[in-house]
């Protein structure tokens, strides 16, 4: 399932011109990404998520004040985040 989801960030990453790091090849990928907007070109955060709770965790600790888009590979959707704990559900990419 997770080799599914690296093939898939790749290329849409490849797709969009968004610079992957070394690090994300080391360990499998889960559904969620974070692209740091912030970054130019824009850059996938090496680490991927299985769950919505470790996004959010991520957001508030590390990401808080940057600009970060968070897509979901499984359901193909970009996530907003509400600034408290919640992952609302927003375009299709």
């Amino acid at each position: 399932m997770f080799e599914r989801y690296k093939v898939r960030i790749q290329s849409y990453c490849e797709e969009a011109g968004i610079e992957v790091p070394v690090g994300f090849g080391r360990h499998a990928a889960g559904r969620y990404v974070a692209i740091d907007e912030e970054s130019s070109p824009p850059k996938l955060v090496a680490t991927t998520w299985p769950n919505r709770k470790d996004v959010v965790n991520y957001l508030v600790s590390l990401a808080a004040g940057r600009r970060t888009r968070i897509l979901d590979f499984k359901d193909r959707r970009e996530l907003s985040f509400d600034g408290k704990a919640n992952l609302l559900r927003g375009a299709v990419f």
